[in-house]
């Protein structure tokens, strides 16, 4: 199956965009106070000490509408999560089951009951399609509402980012020189070399918004100038979770040349009580959806 094809299958397509927003989490309102600047390391500091850490997260109920430019829809979503073990997402509509899904640190699992397929693999299928690196811990760690790099970097690696502010939050941005923004409309010819000079295949450009109170994600943004593809996330409306406030809605879009995809998630029902099962059943007769 090719990139292009993939939104043929709707539901496929719309559970590789929901494991980047499942669980962020962020304040209230952001209060416009003086916010004065603060170094990369510091601010991975107290980002990362504010995460959210949990053994078990319950996410019960995640109303959804999903808009592509061929398919309009509406599900009910639940999540589970066994922190460094599993994620499971549930997915049905009009209460009849759709598709479930099972992450886990070395594979990818989907059940699609509508169609009577499957699919099984890494993470490089994924990967591959968002251009990004991304594997278990990145999608736990957007759970938490932890610091993450779209090249998967280790937490030394991050001297990369450059961190300031902007309309009264922090930002991690992963590229120090802020200038790159404008390159492909004035020097164009500047991005192959700064390609050559990073020695990747595209640029991919990453912007994380923190409230300054809390250092929670407020809004994510990032930008594939190569591919020109683009994915924004806010989030609002929030609830307290074990003395943590997470969102109740988080808005998301995804545009490429070729195609423009909107979700919208509202949820409720949160728990971090433990979790005894993570079933994910394949009956027989369904087909291998094939990724290569």
């Amino acid at each position: 199956m090719q990139k292009g094809s993939l939104f043929r299958f709707p539901v496929l397509g719309f559970v590789l965009l929901l494991i980047w927003v499942s669980g962020c989490k962020a304040p209230r309102e952001i209060k416009r106070t003086a916010v004065k600047p603060m170094s990369t390391n510091k601010l991975l500091k107290n980002i990362e000490d504010n995460a959210f850490d949990f053994e078990y997260l319950t996410i019960k109920r995640i109303n959804c509408q999903y808009s592509s430019s061929e398919n309009k829809s509406s599900f009910r979503i639940n999540l589970k999560a066994q922190k460094n073990e599993q994620i499971l997402i549930a997915i049905s509509k009009l209460n009849i089951p759709v598709g479930r899904v099972l992450l886990t640190p070395d594979s990818v699992k989907y059940v699609n009951y509508i169609d009577h397929n499957y699919f099984m693999d890494d993470y490089s299928f994924i990967s591959d399609f968002l251009n990004m690196d991304i594997n278990f811990a990145t999608i736990q760690n957007i759970i938490s509402n932890n610091v993450f790099s779209y090249r998967d970097d280790p937490r030394d690696d991050y001297k990369t980012f450059d961190s300031f502010v902007d309309s009264g939050m922090y930002v991690l941005q992963s590229e120090k020189n802020r200038k790159i923004f404008k390159m492909e409309n004035k020097k164009p010819q500047k991005l192959d070399r700064r390609l050559k000079r990073l020695d990747v295949e595209a640029l991919i450009l990453q912007r994380m918004f923190f409230d300054p109170m809390h250092y929670s994600l407020r809004k994510l943004e990032i930008f594939d100038k190569t591919n020109n593809r683009n994915v924004r996330m806010t989030f609002d409306e929030f609830t307290d979770v074990d003395g943590k406030e997470y969102p109740g809605a988080i808005d998301m879009s995804f545009q490429s040349e070729v195609e423009e995809i909107t979700v919208k998630l509202k949820m409720s029902g949160f728990s971090t009580e433990e979790i005894t099962s993570f079933s994910i059943k394949i009956p027989e007769k369904y087909e291998e959806i094939r990724v290569n």
